[in-house]
């Protein structure tokens, strides 16, 4: 049985953000992830500009826009900047990059690995054909929506917490981003068109349970329709998103991202909060008096996003004021484009 010192649970890129810093300390750890291919996941990839995407390679940002366009029921329009406000990129293009980084750095990755079991001082997994065993000081979850780790720590989310996000990759969206607000298609979610090099990612987001995942396809199916964007043939996609954060540090384990619940109850973006958390979780191991600014400041956001989120979630009359207020103090720069953000 090999011992390491940290075991980090899930690939995605917050666990390999956190293997590849722990391991540039000399730190020995090992990553399981359950997916033979790293960075598979549902995911819109739009990461905004002033959050992590000025820390990644220019080759890995499909495209970037200095313009939104936001639609609601009664205001469509566009926000403008001088520098690019949202830059989009491939999953598994990211984890390709981030896994290559971790293991140069010199950490241990093992793809289609299932996590069996849990215990205070080790993990069982599968590889398909055996189970294994690894002990470690440190366990971090990094594994997603449905964390193993998370349920370890006895941490069981109410289906109320989660959202859900729907997309299909089509082969052309248009040239523009769009955020589109409508409560009688989406509630007190939204829909969006999130262009890339060589697609586009067109979906929608719900965060909370309040409409059953089939009528909201429906839903995204009508509104796609009208915007004249074909998805015969085209890969569809759905996911849920924990929305639950109670807290990342539990003794020596911790939780990252999704497995923290850490993505915006507003958005749904996760990207920047899982990266964030990753390096607040690696600079704690390795120095246990950091003091996780940045991700207190993600924490505080998201409790903002999830207090809005459920006022709008009270009534039609709410979901539909709301994002209409929202709009009129962007439209008339009241308020900046990162107030919505989780960075």
């Amino acid at each position: 049985m090999t011992k390491y010192d940290v075991v980090i649970v899930g690939g995605g890129p917050g666990g390999l953000r956190c293997a590849a810093l722990l391991s540039e300390r000399g730190v020995k750890v090992l990553l399981l992830e359950r997916q033979k291919r790293i960075g598979k996941k549902v995911c819109a990839g739009g990461i905004t500009w002033s959050g992590l995407i000025k820390s990644l390679p220019e080759k890995l940002i499909q495209k970037t826009f200095t313009s939104q366009r936001i639609r609601t029921r009664y205001q469509d329009f566009k926000i403008n900047g001088e520098q690019p406000i949202i830059g989009t990129v491939n999953r598994h293009e990211l984890g390709s990059h981030m896994a290559e980084l971790a293991i140069r750095h010199g950490a241990e990755l093992i793809t289609g690995s299932r996590v069996v079991t849990i215990d205070p001082d080790r993990v069982f997994f599968t590889d398909g054909k055996s189970t294994l065993e690894v002990r470690y000081d440190h366990l971090v979850g990094a594994d997603g929506t449905n964390s193993k780790v998370r349920k370890f720590l006895g941490l069981d989310t109410p289906p109320s917490q989660h959202g859900i996000g729907l997309q299909y990759l089509v082969p052309e969206g248009g040239p523009e981003m769009v955020w589109n607000f409508n409560s009688d298609l989406f509630g007190n979610g939204y829909s969006w068109i999130f262009p890339h090099r060589s697609f586009a990612s067109v979906g929608c987001y719900l965060p909370d349970n309040s409409m059953v995942p089939l009528q909201l396809k429906k839903n995204l199916d009508r509104w796609l329709g009208d915007q004249q964007i074909r998805t015969v043939g085209c890969r569809f996609e759905a996911d849920k998103i924990n929305i639950d954060y109670r807290g990342w540090r539990f003794g020596n384990c911790y939780l990252v991202g999704d497995a923290a619940g850490l993505a915006s109850p507003l958005t749904g973006e996760g990207i920047n909060p899982a990266w964030v958390s990753a390096e607040a979780v690696a600079s704690t191991i390795i120095d246990p008096g950091h003091l996780a600014e940045n991700l207190n400041r993600i924490a505080k956001r998201h409790h903002t996003h999830r207090t809005m989120s459920r006022i709008a979630g009270r009534s039609w009359l709410l979901s539909t004021l709301m994002p209409e207020f929202s709009a009129l103090l962007l439209r008339f720069k009241m308020i900046g484009f990162e107030k919505f953000e989780m960075a």
